[in-house]
């Protein structure tokens, strides 16, 4: 889905037809709102930008966004050592590197993505909807709900349950996730901990 067409239609336009294009555009993503994703980008010699990027992911799964993967751009210098840590802090996130660019002039994107060392960026960028990370997993043997909550504080999380045991409600930050239960899974819950990124309900 894009923004695309021809630039003379935009050529005298008036404000409401614009914004009736828009609205199109929007209604069509949010009817297939699973061709839909974004990915995080990310300075890995700084830390400030990979928790903002740990942040920005957590948020958007709380806003049922999907994000396809993270991309970093890292200087000449960054280490093996440095890039593996950032995958382990990013895992189950598809992670890929592209080369350093300058900020200061137009980049050539198609020559970019064709260059060898970005093999890995084109290929997270064709990652079908099917391989991208799930949010919620649930496990019906075990009775538990595990969420992906990236970028949270235990603290910053607050667990609630409506309609008789069959919705979770999950607030983190300033934005709130309704989670339905499987049928068989449907019940109080028992206990919630909090356990690498990742919040583990127990349903009774």
């Amino acid at each position: 889905m894009g923004i695309s067409g021809n630039p003379s239609q935009l050529t005298g336009t008036i404000s409401a037809e614009i914004w009736d294009s828009l609205e199109r555009i929007l209604e069509r993503g949010s009817s297939g709102s699973y061709q839909f994703g974004c990915f995080l980008v990310m300075n890995p010699n700084i830390s400030i930008s990979i928790s903002s990027a740990l942040r920005y992911w957590g948020c958007a799964i709380q806003a049922d966004t999907q994000v396809g993967g993270a991309f970093a751009i890292p200087t000449p210098h960054l280490d093996v050592e440095s890039v593996e840590n950032l995958k382990k802090n990013l895992y189950p996130l598809p992670f890929a590197c592209i080369p350093n660019l300058a900020v200061d002039s137009p980049q050539d994107w198609n020559a970019i993505m064709m260059n060898n060392s970005v093999e890995g960026a084109r290929g997270l960028l064709s990652l079908p909807a099917s391989q991208k990370v799930s949010s919620v997993i649930f496990d019906t043997a075990k009775k538990t709900a595990t969420l992906l909550m990236p970028g949270f504080e235990k603290s910053e999380i607050k667990l609630y349950q409506y309609r008789g045991g069959s919705e979770l409600l999950v607030e983190a930050g300033d934005q709130r996730r309704v989670i339905s239960l499987p049928p068989q899974m449907q019940g109080k819950v028992g206990g919630a901990k909090f356990i690498e990124r990742s919040l583990v309900i127990t349903i009774r």
